[in-house]
Formats: structure tokens, sequence, C-alpha cells
């Protein structure tokens, strides 16, 4: 095999030897791109900033590896003499320590353009700004990163939320106008510069923000219908006299009063340790350190592409780099056999990684701090069932999605035949995995603190389509998973929502969740053989079995035909998928209200419910015949009688069910989670 070295003490006119280094990795790559067979870059220690390196099939059966500790950054180093002092009217802009404290640095004498910091854009899994005109979305503005740790953007309050005390105007939100107007789903969404909504602020929040300067560029981020939903919205103004704030885009969901918000963006509101603040007319970024600058590392992230983009690549391996501080995703790749191993991703503004093609691999590697999701991964042919060899193993996740906070998950799995095992996810505020698809396997995951700010969520999550079908989720260790959240529903271990199609529950650990699992409607679902151990301080009901409640949904005549629209993804009346799915034929033919509603072919059986709330089965009658389910032998009991010592480490080294439930089959508890390199 052919090998080429780059190292920082090279030179792009050298030969590529060991002895006689490239300097830039792009020189390596063109050097590969003439020489036949697979070729190795091996890249030495140190930091490479860099724009995007840029891939495609010429680069086939390409090794990308590090030699050391290998730093790929799309970002800026700030020196700590660029910084300096206030004026006396910037001073008297702020408050407290921060007047002393704060210090500012001119990125235009750095030679960065406002292309560079890029504009303030909407966050949020679930916002508006696509409706309006003149919105920007992505890429993300540039972030402030001090000894590798996220900067805040200067906020009210600094920590927490305020609560909206009443919904003043309520404006064309999809619920109101769908119910209004009469208009379908489409027409919705091709609705353009909908009327927003106003709300009420307490009196002391309208007060202190009648002190800012301005409000234009000042930004409110919160939940205003729902916890699994965030967004966000420029400020239009703050009436301090009404006690109002009106938002430039609307919530896509009818808001509440007393909704979780706070306001971003303000640079009266400089005024903790940690938070910044740019200028960005002029070009001037302010900073009120959280420890002396003179021990800081100071990053600013600039790069607005991915750092690695492989398109319709084959047989590519990346191996054992750190890719750090971009304002979009960090690596984007299409094709073929493509892994991704050993690498550490961390400080991008979205994604750390996003993959379409199969037999991608992705593992051994750690991704936090993200401010998107962990990986997004597509693969294989949902008309034939030809699965995509895409496997996501032993990795690390935690602390993604720190700025969408919902809807990013650490693992978003599509399409087929994908593996998602022996990762360890945690410290989300939301989902730890999401898939939709079919014939997925999600085993021996250890999945903890997830869901953290978060209401009717679950940390394992598929929903809304019939035709997510064959997917199995085995011997996976959930533990404390608990909201902060005011709860409606609450979080569970296990969610399928939306009377989503068949996925097969067996063996799991749920130790410390609020609740085991939620069936919201749905059919062919199986939830056999898990272990639920242990309640937490809000834990109703162990496991949740429920009617779909929004059976309008199911039909084109009544609701937005959500179901209709996923069945024609796909030939469900073909021979393969009748053949396969058999059951989706047959609930097509039932009435949506009173019977597609309600849960069919059900299997929920032989689960061991310890020290734990009850099971709650609602709107339906689960010993119907007509429904075809199997509800039995779920015991519920005690550590002592399972041989399970009290304390908060599970041990279940003395763990026998045989005498209460002698059917329960052994869970591989030892597998479960990261495997040893």
């Amino acid at each position: 095999m052919n090998t080429f070295f780059v190292s920082l003490s090279g030179a792009d006119t050298n030969a590529g030897t060991k002895d006689a280094p490239f300097f830039s990795i792009e020189a390596a790559v063109e050097a590969a791109r003439r020489t036949k067979g697979a070729v190795t870059v091996t890249v030495g220690a140190g930091e490479y900033r860099m724009g995007q390196l840029r891939l495609d099939n010429r680069d086939d059966g390409l090794t990308l590896q590090a030699d050391g500790k290998v730093v790929i950054n799309g970002g800026l180093s700030l020196s700590v003499s660029d910084f300096e002092e206030l004026s006396e009217e910037e001073k008297a802009r702020l408050h407290g320590d921060a007047v002393q404290h704060t210090r500012k640095i001119d990125l235009k004498r750095l030679g960065l353009t406002p292309a560079d910091w890029g504009d303030m854009c909407v966050i949020g899994g679930f916002n508006s700004a696509s409706h309006y005109d003149g919105a920007v979305t992505e890429p993300m503005w540039c972030e402030l990163f001090v000894n590798n740790t996220r900067q805040t953007i200067a906020r009210y309050p600094n920590d927490g939320f305020l609560h909206t005390t009443a919904l003043i105007r309520e404006g064309e939100n999809k619920t109101a106008v769908m119910s209004a107007k009469q208009c379908s789903h489409a027409e919705w969404e091709a609705l353009r510069n909908p009327q927003s909504d106003i709300f009420g602020i307490d009196a002391d929040t309208a007060h202190r923000a009648s002190c800012w300067k301005s409000t234009d560029d000042v930004w409110m981020f919160g939940y205003p219908a729902y916890t699994w939903a965030d967004t966000s919205s420029p400020v239009v103004r703050i009436d301090g006299e009404a006690c109002t704030v009106e938002t430039k885009y609307v919530s896509i969901y009818k808001p509440r009063a007393e909704a979780p918000y706070y306001f971003y963006n303000v640079f009266e509101e400089l005024d903790a340790p940690g938070e910044w603040y740019l200028d960005r007319q002029n070009g001037i970024l302010y900073y009120y350190p959280s420890i002396p600058l003179s021990e800081s590392v100071i990053q600013l992230s600039v790069s607005a592409t991915s750092l690695l983009l492989a398109e319709d690549i084959a047989d590519l391996t990346v191996r054992g780099f750190h890719f750090v501080g971009t304002r979009g995703n960090a690596l984007e790749l299409t094709g073929n056999r493509i892994t991704v191993e050993q690498c550490t991703i961390t400080n991008t503004a979205l994604w750390g990684i996003v993959a379409v093609g199969s037999a991608i691999h992705i593992r051994d590697c750690e991704i936090h701090h993200t401010g998107r999701g962990g990986v997004k991964i597509f693969g294989g042919d949902r008309a034939t069932l030809t699965p995509s060899g895409n496997l996501v193993t032993n990795n690390h996740f935690h602390h993604n999605a720190e700025i969408f906070k919902t809807g990013s998950p650490s693992i978003w799995l599509g399409g087929v035949g994908g593996v998602v095992s022996h990762n360890c996810i945690h410290d989300l505020a939301h989902q730890a995995v999401l898939f939709a698809g079919n014939e997925h396997v999600i085993e021996y995951n250890e999945i903890y603190h997830v869901c953290q700010y978060a209401d009717d969520a679950g940390a394992v999550y598929s929903g809304r389509d019939y035709t997510n079908c064959g997917n199995i989720i085995r011997y996976n260790y959930f533990h404390d998973i608990q909201s902060s959240a005011a709860a409606h529903q609450g979080t569970f271990a296990v969610y399928s929502d939306d009377n989503n199609g068949a996925s097969t529950v067996w063996g799991n650990i749920m130790h410390r969740c609020q609740s085991a699992v939620l069936f919201h409607g749905g059919h062919d679902l199986t939830f056999k053989n898990n272990l639920i151990i242990e309640s937490t301080a809000h834990g109703a009901v162990s496991i949740l079995f429920t009617k779909y409640a929004y059976w309008e949904s199911l039909s084109e005549d009544t609701g937005n035909g959500q179901h209709l629209k996923a069945l024609a993804r796909v030939p469900w009346d073909g021979p393969l998928w009748r053949k396969r799915y058999p059951h989706i034929a047959e609930y097509l033919t039932w009435d949506p209200k009173t019977e597609q509603s309600c849960p069919h072919y059900a299997d929920l059986s032989n689960n061991l419910i310890v020290d734990h709330g009850p099971i709650s089965i609602t709107g339906f009658d689960i010993t119907d015949p007509k429904l075809k389910a199997h509800y039995a032998d779920n015991v519920a009991t005690d550590r002592a009688s399972l041989g399970i010592p009290a304390g908060d480490v599970l041990d279940l080294r003395c763990f026998d069910a045989s005498a209460l439930l002698p059917t329960f089959e052994k869970i591989p508890f030892e597998q479960m989670g990261r495997l040893p390199k």
C-alpha cells in the first residue's frame, strides 16, 4: 500500500515521504489521486487549521489516519494580547462586576469579515423560520470556546427560564390556521409570513428590558407550546408599560400561558462570567472571562462548512482525528463502505456526522458538545427492504444538542437495517436515539441522564408512521431518566408514538426511569421480558399503553393524512411488504376512529416490575379478542424477592427470577455499554 505523510514541519513542495512530508492534508490527497491503488495518508501530530477538505470518487480506497493527536480546526485562536479595555460609554451599558472584568477584541483587525462571524439565525428543532422571507437558518453564527468549553451568549436570565404570564395574541400557528381556515397541512406549509405571537411577561422583566439600549437582534428562545418543541425568534418589540413581547416568528403549535423562555444576544445582559456578545455591525466581540485571560485558550469557530465533505466515495477510512470548531456539521459523508473510527468530534454548531449510504461504520469515537446531534445516518432501500449495513457502535456520546435542544438526538437512524450497539449516551435535554424505517437493531447501549428538560419524550423514540416496522430494541441499560420540566405525560425509556409501526422491545433494563415505556397507539408492538426496577421522584406508572388520541390524522378527510403519506412512500401493498408485514393491509380495512386508533397485535407479557408503579392501559380493552393481543405474566415485586441488593449501583450478580416468573429469560447485563478497546 502506498503511503504519504503530512507534518506541520513539512512543505507542499516535498515528495510526501516520511522524511520529506507534505505540509497540508490537501497536498497529500492530490498526490494520492495521482497514485494507483489504495493509499494511506498519515498525518503527524499538531493542529491543522483549514477550511473544508473535499473528497469524492477519485479518492476511493483512501485511508486518512492520525499519528498522534491531530486536531482539524475550523476555528481561529484569539490572542490574549488583542483584548482591550472597554470605553466609558461601553461600560455604562453594563452593570455589576462585568463593568470591570469585560474585555473586547476587534475581529476586523484579525482580518475577519461579517461572512466569517455570521448572522444570528434561528435555533430550535421546531422553529417556523422557513415561513418567513429573509429568515436566516444555517450556518450558525460563530461561537466562542475557552479552554475547549462553549461560552454563553449574553442572556437573561443567566440560567434557567422565565415564564410568560399570558398569551395576548395567538398568531397564525399551524393549529389555528388549519382549524380556522379549514386548510390542509400542505397549505399551512406553503403559508408565507404568518402573523406572530404576543406574550405577556412579568413586570420586573419588562422594566429590565426597557433599559436595554435597543432590541435590534435580541432573540427569544423557549418552549411556547410543548417541552418537546423548542424554538426561537427575533424580538419585534417589548412594551415595558403593557408588559408584553412580540416575536417575529410564530410558534408552530398553539402557545400556552406560563411557557418557559429566555432572552439572548443582549449586550446589557453581559453580566456573568463566561458570557459574550458580538456587535455584528462593528465586528467587536465582548467577553466576560470566567477565569483569567492569561490562563485561557480562546477559540472562535469560523468555518461555515463541514470540515470534511466526502461525496459519492467508497472504501474510505478516517481514523484517529480530533475535529473541532465549525459553524456547520463536522463530517458530511455519502457513499459506501466508509469507516470513521477512534475520532473525537466536539464544539460543532450542528451535527457531528451526517452520513448517507451503505456499510458506513462509525465506531470507537467520542462525539460531544455539539450544537445539534451526534450522528445522523441513513441508508438502505425501503422499497426492497435492502439493509444498509450501517453501524454505529462503541461510541461515547454526551452533551449533544446544546443549541438545538429537541429533535437532535445523539443518534438519528433512518432507512433499513442499521445497527446501534454498545454506545454510551448521556446528558441531553431530549432524545438519545431517534429512529425511522425498517429492520433496525438498537442493542447493548447504556443510556442515562437524557430527556433532562423534556416532557412527553422518550430516550429511544419513533413515531407517526405505520410503516416503521420490524425494529428491535433489546438488551439496553436505561437508567436515571427523569426530566426537570413540568410533567404532563412524563419521560420514558422507550416511546413508540402516534400509531407507529411494529417494534419489539425485549430484554432491556429500565432502572430509575420515570416510566419504562409508552406505546401511543400502533400495531404489532411487543414489550416483553424487560426488567423495570425502581421509579423516580415523579414516577407514576411503569408501563403506559394508550389508544391513539389523534385519530383524525389517520384520514385525509379529517386531518393531515400523515400516516397515508407515509404509506405512499413505500410499496406496502406489494408482495414483499405484504409477506414481511401482513398486518398493515389488514389495519387499513378498519375504521380510523373506532378501530385503527386501538392497538392491535400487541404483546405485553413476561415483564418484571420491581419497586415501580402499575401498568396503565387507557382508552381500550387489551383483552378484547378483536385486538388480538397477548397480555399476561407481568409480575410486580420488590428487590429482595429477586436477590437484588439495595443501593444506587445495580447489582444483578444474584438476580434470580425463576421462582416468580419461570419464563423470564436471562438478560446479559454484563455485556451492556461500551466494550473495552
